[in-house]
């Protein structure tokens, strides 16, 4: 009985030691945020929605059904009105969407990005 506990034992923490290192190896390493270092929360999902739609290339924004962009989803999460319209506005890549946003400097910035 207690050879067999030893046995057990042993090839568990062989199991393990052999398993968990290429387990680990698995994942590829991932791209760092560029949003990261955005601490206002409006901004940093700004960023991201934006982001998005710049590491798609031509033929991946063709097929959304397989590259499915959550671009418009980071646009919903935005608070403020005038940023939010900002956002759908350039994502959905709508110029008459600028025309929503109240705030006069956002509005240039919008219109300038057509």
């Amino acid at each position: 009985m207690r050879m067999t506990q030893k046995l057990w034992l042993w090839m568990l923490v062989t199991a393990l030691a052999v398993g968990v290192p290429s387990v680990a190896l698995a994942d590829p390493k991932a791209e760092p945020d560029p949003c990261a270092a955005v601490n206002d929360m409006d901004e940093k999902n700004l960023c991201r929605a934006f982001e998005i739609e710049k590491k798609l290339t031509a033929e991946e924004k063709k097929n959304r059904y397989q590259n499915k962009n959550h671009s418009s989803y980071y646009c919903s999460l935005i608070r403020s009105r005038d940023k939010q319209a900002y956002c759908y506005a350039v994502v959905n890549k709508e110029q008459s969407q600028c025309g929503f946003i109240v705030n006069t400097d956002l509005e240039k910035q919008c219109n300038s990005k057509f």
